[in-house]
């Protein structure tokens, strides 16, 4: 269980940046301004500095989510409990770097746009746990239906 976490850890930070950068990369080239609350970067200092820690943040958010998958693995609870706790972890780690990043607290859109994000990275991380689950009975069923 240790090495799933940390496994997810890494992994998570790694995957998110890369696709934080490159989403950012193509706002960038687009709109010729670096995609930061400009109270976000007035706290930081530097606009290069608050893209930099805001990678950073978005990288630890996904690690924390990507590790909680982990809970997935306990299977002496419930499928539903299971998905509270991930709900509960997903939270933990999104709510605080939204407030920090993206005055989750202030602003409506970054609001929408947070509350969106969870709800489809929950739903998508239900569902894969949901097939993993769906699989691991159908082979249970076929183990028994070969013992019969």
């Amino acid at each position: 269980m240790l090495k799933r976490i940390l496994s997810g850890l890494a992994h998570g930070f790694c995957v998110a940046i890369a696709i934080t950068l490159i989403i950012q990369m193509i706002v960038m080239s687009i709109t010729k301004q670096v995609p930061v609350l400009p109270e976000f970067e007035e706290r930081i200092g530097s606009p290069v500095l608050a893209f930099g820690m805001q990678l950073i943040l978005i990288g630890c958010m996904s690690a924390i989510t990507s590790a909680g998958t982990a809970i997935f693995e306990l299977h002496k609870i419930g499928l539903v409990v299971q998905s509270f706790i991930f709900l509960m972890i997903m939270l933990a780690a999104w709510i605080p770097v939204a407030c920090i990043a993206w005055g989750f607290h202030k602003y409506i859109v970054s609001m929408i746009v947070t509350i969106c994000s969870i709800v489809v990275s929950y739903v998508i991380s239900w569902f894969i746990q949901y097939k993993l689950c769906r699989r691991d009975i159908d082979e249970i069923n076929g183990i028994l239906r070969e013992e019969k």
